[in-house]
């Protein structure tokens, strides 16, 4: 169905295109601007399932940050170029680039908080298992850098009320 439906797309899109360069020149920049305005709302929709699925998952999954840091200022480096080539009439055309690169920014954001949190708590979960390890370590834990607020108060560990 997605095939049939991109290859209507096309078939549809070629044959205006046609027209318009050929029979009615006058209206290219508004078919121009149209495709271009379809182009970043399609980008749009691929992106925001990502975005989504990004922050209910709260991790990164399979997107690679170092690719995403090269990627996300690549896109409004190419909006500049194409900025610079097109002028402000060709806004359709690197307006696109600008969107992705906003919505390619969000999934940076995200990953890299996600990331540094991740980071946060393995070092802290590290320390904490350091701590047990040590000659009174029921001592240390009960250290203020030890408790927080999601440190239950009964428990089997030994923090907490004797």
């Amino acid at each position: 169905m997605v095939l049939s439906v991109s290859m209507a797309f096309f078939i549809v899109v070629f044959i205006a295109s046609i027209v318009f360069i050929y029979a009615q020149p006058e209206h290219l920049q508004g078919w121009a601007n149209f495709l271009g305005i379809t182009g970043t709302i399609l980008a749009s929709l691929q992106y925001l399932p990502q975005i989504w699925t990004t922050w209910k998952l709260q991790h990164v999954m399979s997107l690679s940050i170092p690719m995403m840091c090269i990627q996300t200022p690549g896109s409004f480096v190419w909006a500049a170029s194409l900025a610079a080539r097109v002028g402000p009439e060709g806004w359709s055309a690197w307006g696109l680039y600008c969107v992705t690169g906003c919505l390619q920014g969000v999934l940076l954001a995200m990953g890299i908080s996600f990331w540094l949190r991740d980071r946060r708590q393995a070092r802290h979960e590290s320390d904490s298992s350091l701590a047990g390890n040590r000659p009174n370590g029921h001592a240390a834990m009960r250290s203020e850098e030890g408790l927080n607020e999601q440190t239950p108060l009964l428990s089997d560990s030994g923090i907490g009320p004797e």
